[in-house]
């Protein structure tokens, strides 16, 4: 049962009405109006439990927030990663419910007194929830009714899954041969293909436009980019989507910065000759319609999408952070969707805050080049997806680097974690790209082994991602919410479950080696999903040591692993490209039944795949919907694979007495 105290900022000469209401047998509804110009409350658990949620940012490299106070706001410049900084007033615990706050005003969450967590915001009234679970330990539940109250992701292109290649300045990191912006993609994009290296889009980061530093002006520098309009459709016809950096800045004479000075629309204080600029009170009907008009510019030339910078650096005031990002965010959504309509851009966003996931992707802010980056980045895409944010990224390799960074095991390593994330987003240039030195082509074979991996993984990503938009549930899963009886999960912030079939390790520290506990998933036995050689038992832990050429990745007994080439991207090298589909299958005795929602995309429903095992006679029936493309069922038991052809338009096949790889 869950302890409550629902309290006004506690002054004799304020007054205030509560009232409580059951809306499901989920989920209760607490309304509080005051005349204090602060509410608040506080929750109990045992001093034992877990508070989870809020920031995306791992706290202390913590799963959970013991011992945290601080406001629901960006975090600045902190250890691991810079500007991490998706959050949502949420949180569960493993008490089991959760609580949402359903407010943009600016508050503080308190977890710093063990079995105790407590929020106040600045606002004389507000709405919270507290949601139980459908049934004792379902956590996933907890997050679907989340999810229903705010917003879930909105289901991104084909495009949007990566792998996306960007640099931090095209306009300077120039190859041989390169002599404006322009060239320096066409050198990577020409690499790509020659190595035959999967990608689906790029990125401008800023400078790309004139003006005081290089936003503000709606438009492409001419010397870097001679014709954008060109290059755009270019890229386009080589598979490529392309997005542009955004924020809501107002750089120093330039046009954004001209028309608000003229119309009253800048926050006060200031000061516009320093290198942050003020932001625009979008708030301001006048102000938002001119922004987003102008920035209209950009999908009108051909650009699919927005990275989305800054909101939290000083450029507004604190309390307006989380109401102006918001309003930010779905100003540029506007833009994109009145252009290509829904689901056919890509947004995201370094700060973002509760219900905008539905209008922007995210990734974790500046992550810093070493083995504490990698670390904290794994920790943070666990969180994001605790919040509701499972379509989400890290830079690859990081963003803070020096001038040897990332050094090429690290890099290797990262690669490794990108296949495995919701998005496969790897920043190169700055003197620091595969193919050139001082990198080998050891790297290049690594690289090109991920993108290719997690492309190939893009029918599985992309179902757990039709799973997330429609349930909340993400696609990065804290190990807890798939063995929820298992309380060693409750801590484990390096290893996760992606989607409920495979089960990632990442190595976060040098050397190649780590240990790996396996949690006590239903029962289900975990086969090393590489080479298919050793089966490890739920409960057990082992030490693993491997090469850069390899994860620790590991797949649940009886699990469905939708794979296979669905989308062509980049793919101008495989001659009358057809996409095909593979369905891996891992049938065991002790896991008589299996199904696995596949997400058809083209006809946007989600189709059932059954997997049936008779324990006396081994024998194995597949059955499965319309999955819309043709391809082979395959069968990995002992001595090698069965095969089954798979059609398009739905169907079944039987597979006679097998020995499963789960078996002795």
């Amino acid at each position: 049962m869950v302890s409550q105290d629902t309290k006004q900022e506690q002054e004799p000469d304020h007054e205030g009405q509560i009232s409580a209401a059951i809306i499901n047998p989920q989920v209760a509804k607490i309304t509080i109006n005051t005349t204090s110009p602060f509410v608040g409350a506080r929750f109990s658990a045992a001093a034992s439990d877990n508070f989870y949620g809020v920031w995306e940012y791992p706290w202390n490299t913590a799963l959970d927030n013991a011992g945290v106070e601080f406001d629901l706001k960006g975090l600045g410049d902190s250890a691991g990663i810079n500007w991490d900084n998706a959050r949502a007033p949420f949180f569960l615990t493993s008490a089991g419910y959760g609580v949402y706050a359903d407010t943009l005003e600016m508050g503080s969450f308190n977890f710093s007194e063990p079995g105790t967590a407590q929020f106040i915001f600045n606002s004389s009234s507000l709405v919270y929830y507290v949601i139980f679970p459908a049934t004792p330990g379902d956590y996933k539940s907890i997050l679907t009714a989340f999810g229903t109250l705010s917003s879930t992701i909105e289901m991104p292109p084909d495009s949007g899954y990566g792998p996306t290649f960007w640099s931090d300045n095209f306009e300077q990191d120039f190859h041989s041969g390169v002599s404006n912006a322009q060239e320096n993609y066409y050198d990577v994009i020409n690499h790509l293909y020659y190595n035959q290296i999967h990608a689906t889009s790029m990125f401008a980061d800023r400078p790309y436009g004139t003006g005081n530093s290089a936003f503000g002006n709606f438009d492409f520098d001419p010397v870097f980019y001679p014709t954008p309009e060109e290059f755009i459709a270019n890229l386009t016809h080589w598979g490529f989507d392309f997005q542009v950096w955004a924020a809501n800045r107002a750089f120093l004479d330039t046009e954004l910065y001209n028309a608000s000075i003229a119309n009253g629309w800048l926050f006060p204080g200031i000061d516009p000759e320093v290198f942050l600029g003020p932001a625009l009170n979008l708030s301001i009907p006048a102000a938002y319609q001119y922004f987003k008009k102008h920035m209209s510019y950009f999908p009108s030339v051909g650009v699919s999408g927005y990275k989305i910078d800054r909101g939290e650096e000083g450029e507004m005031p604190v309390w307006e952070q989380n109401i102006q990002m918001t309003l930010f965010e779905q100003l540029l959504y506007e833009t994109m969707v009145e252009k290509w309509g829904e689901g056919n851009f890509y947004n995201f966003a370094r700060s973002a805050v509760d219900r905008s996931r539905s209008k922007t992707a995210v990734w974790n802010g500046d992550s810093h080049s070493n083995y504490s980056g990698l670390a904290h980045s794994v920790t943070s895409g666990i969180r994001a997806g605790l919040v509701g944010y499972s379509q989400w990224a890290s830079d690859t390799g990081g963003y803070i680097r020096n001038l040897d960074d990332p050094a090429q095991d690290l890099w290797a390593r990262w690669m490794w974690f990108s296949t495995f994330s919701p998005v496969y987003e790897v920043m190169i240039g700055t003197n620091h790209t595969p193919w050139y030195p001082p990198y080998s082509s050891d790297l290049v074979d690594v690289l090109k082994k991920t993108a290719n991996l997690h492309h190939d993984l893009l029918p599985y990503i992309k179902s757990y991602t039709y799973a997330a938009h429609s349930t909340g549930v993400p696609v990065m899963r804290a190990a807890f919410l798939e063995a929820p009886s298992d309380k060693q999960t409750y801590s484990t912030k390096d290893a996760y479950y992606f989607g409920s079939e495979l089960y990632i390790a990442p190595i976060v520290s040098a050397g190649g080696h780590r240990s790996v506990y396996f949690p006590e998933a239903g029962g289900t036995k975990y086969l090393e999903y590489f080479n298919k050689t050793v089966v490890h038992q739920p409960g057990s832990t082992t030490n693993v040591e491997l090469s850069v050429h390899y994860v620790p990745a590991y797949v649940r007994e009886g699990a469905i692993v939708p794979r296979g080439d669905i989308y062509q991207g980049n793919n101008k090298w495989t001659a009358d490209w057809r996409p095909e589909l593979t369905i891996e299958l891992y049938p065991s005795a002790d896991v008589s039944y299996s199904s696995f929602a596949y997400y058809n995309g083209a006809a946007k429903t989600e189709v059932p795949i059954t997997m049936s095992v008779d324990a006396l006679s081994g024998a194995v029936t597949v059955e499965y919907g319309a999955v819309g493309v043709n391809g082979t069922l395959v069968m990995f038991v002992k001595g090698g694979m069965k095969n089954a052809t798979l059609h398009a338009g739905g169907g079944s096949a039987s597979f006679g007495k097998v020995v499963s790889l789960f078996d002795g």
